[in-house]
């Protein structure tokens, strides 16, 4: 079915027009999705909270701001993420910028974050973030770690000026280079010594065989290349890294990862096979295993 239909409304009075929004987005969103999509929407373009939106309701919106919400409106009944739409997420308190070239930080993501910053409360760290997309892990690590030296990489060079205008406009210095994790020779520090207290990545860990359960929304739009691994190798980044991080942390140094939770077992015995100590498997808000995290002897 297509749901690009025309945007016509009765009235240009907020409340019928909020309403008349919600409606269609309701042909592509749970009820409570779409109602959340439309107050993003409003309080983006007309920065009015949803209390204020219940005040403002009798107020009419002009040709201009009404062009706005259609623009947008077509490019969501076509599936894009909102995020996308507007440019803009939200993540551990940093409104950063996306873009289809990054993923979407999820929530999980941020419990990746906590576990750091709860297991590191050292103000002087050096610290590596391998996929770094729009630079949400960096970014927010440095909001909390004033002092911690933060390098990120990413094979993206999209990625790379995305995260850098993140890092300009949160004020929020990390130094982003670009690095293929999976030929890390171009990644080592040049003098050939240690020299991270920190490692942590969220790469890619979807199985291609896991499409089919996926939102089309997120197969559309965005990026592959951050998303999917090899059927035949799901731990193919986990181990890359597991070996770097042998190289690149100082002894003792800490490595963490995002995982997918049908490898979150795989993944801890590949780190103990490695000689990692201290390996631990965390579960998310859900329940599911989804970070684990190791030390190096």
């Amino acid at each position: 079915m297509n749901y690009l239909c025309t945007m016509h409304y009765s009235t240009n009075r907020l409340r019928e027009f909020k309403n008349g929004m919600h409606r269609k987005l309701e042909k592509l969103y749970p009820r409570e999705e779409a109602m959340s999509i439309v107050n993003r929407l409003i309080f983006h373009f007309l920065g009015l909270t949803r209390v204020q939106q219940q005040l403002a309701g009798d107020v009419r919106l002009s040709e201009s701001e009404m062009l706005h919400f259609h623009n947008a409106m077509k490019r969501l009944l076509n599936g894009e993420p909102v995020q996308y739409v507007l440019g803009t997420t939200e993540f551990y308190g940093l409104r950063l910028e996306v873009g289809p070239g990054v993923l979407i930080p999820r929530p999980e993501t941020e419990q990746l974050v906590e576990r750091v910053l709860l297991e590191h409360p050292e103000p002087n760290n050096r610290v590596l973030d391998i996929g770094t997309g729009s630079g949400c892990i960096a970014l927010a690590l440095k909001s909390r770690r004033k002092h911690w030296e933060i390098t990120a990489v990413d094979v993206s060079s999209q990625a790379l000026v995305l995260a850098r205008r993140n890092s300009d406009r949160t004020a929020l210095p990390v130094d982003f280079k670009r690095c293929d994790i999976l030929s890390p020779s171009e990644c080592y520090d040049k003098t050939g010594r240690p020299s991270f207290h920190i490692m942590v990545s969220n790469p890619p860990y979807v199985l291609k065989a896991e499409r089919k359960h996926m939102a089309p929304n997120v197969l559309k739009f965005e990026p592959e290349i951050a998303l999917f691994v090899d059927d035949r190798d799901p731990l193919l980044f986990y181990r890359k890294i597991a070996n770097y991080a042998l190289q690149a942390l100082v002894p003792g140094g800490m490595l963490y990862f995002e995982v997918n939770e049908r490898f979150a077992l795989e993944t801890e015995s590949l780190l103990r096979e490695k000689s990692f100590s201290g390996v631990g498997v965390f579960t998310d808000f859900r329940g599911k295993p989804r970070m684990v995290r190791a030390k190096k002897p």
